[in-house]
């Protein structure tokens, strides 16, 4: 009787857990399935329409909606905020990205792009070939290449920094040239030059910086600063040598090239001349 008994509560046992599943996997599906349609229901859809954007001006918004997934429908609870965010800072105009959800079906993004100061078109030796590589990034104030530049990119009043390859030593100091290069542009927009500059060049071998700047009629001028000066010396270098530009105007005449080398005195130990390379005679600057 008693082995009869604790059969019955066993298999009492058994019935009562399998209702109970049963139960339950019934209310988990009903429920998924309640959950799935409240979730891709309009109301909780989020549509290019309900998607704010900030701060992007170079970035479309059709690129951006690309880009975040949210070109086209999608429910508020598949839309993966950090997902976006990794994906708008793989694009090469943008520095920091934030994006935010608000339930049930709207999203705000706003973008901080780089501010592009110069083009760096770097050349280096291909580690495969004899050939040399060139390539084109745009760097920000600070010295950060952040994006390879794509044909119609550049604007026409952008300076451009040439950097040949060299060493392996050398390379190192290449985010110093860089910044160097930065702070000779923003000199040269501070001081009255009738010259507008249009690229720095270092030349690895030789060690200096070149500026070549161009006036109207398609006269250009070149200006050598030897590398050992200072940022504040190539300073009063440029000022000196936007002096001369401007007398030379005056009379008619325009200096091929300048080129400021170490000699003695003025800058402590160190002196700076400008050499004319070559004058322009009888030129009409009126146009005309």
């Amino acid at each position: 009787m008693k082995r009869l008994t604790g059969i019955l509560s066993w298999a009492g046992y058994i019935l009562c857990t399998y209702i109970l599943v049963s139960v339950f996997a019934a209310a988990f599906c009903f429920g998924k399935d309640a959950f799935n349609t409240f979730k891709n229901s309009d109301k909780m859809l989020i549509v290019p329409e309900n998607v704010e954007i900030s701060g992007n001006r170079r970035m479309a918004k059709e690129e951006i909606l690309f880009v975040t997934g949210l070109e086209r429908q999608i429910s508020f609870f598949d839309a993966d905020r950090k997902k976006m965010v990794q994906s708008l800072t793989l694009c090469g105009w943008v520095k920091k990205a934030f994006v935010e959800k608000f339930f049930p079906n709207s999203v705000k993004i706003r973008i901080e792009e780089f501010e592009p100061v110069m083009v760096v078109n770097s050349r280096q030796k291909s580690p495969d070939t004899d050939k040399d590589i060139n390539m084109m990034w745009f760097s920000d104030a600070d010295g950060i290449l952040f994006k390879r530049v794509l044909h119609g990119e550049v604007e026409n009043d952008m300076p451009i920094f040439f950097l040949n390859y060299s060493t392996p030593e050398e390379d190192k100091k290449r985010p110093e040239r860089i910044k160097n290069a930065i702070f000779l542009t923003g000199k040269w927009g501070e001081i009255s030059s009738p010259c507008r500059l249009k690229s720095i060049s270092y030349e690895v071998f030789s060690g200096y910086y070149s500026i070549e700047c161009t006036i109207k009629n398609g006269l250009k001028s070149e200006i050598r600063l030897k590398d050992e000066f200072s940022s504040e010396e190539w300073f009063e270098m440029i000022k000196n040598a936007a002096g001369v530009m401007k007398s030379m105007l005056a009379e008619n005449q325009w200096a091929g090239e300048f080129e400021f080398d170490r000699v003695e005195n003025v800058f402590g130990e160190k002196k700076y001349e400008a050499i004319i390379g070559k004058r322009v005679q009888n030129i009409n600057f009126g146009g005309n």
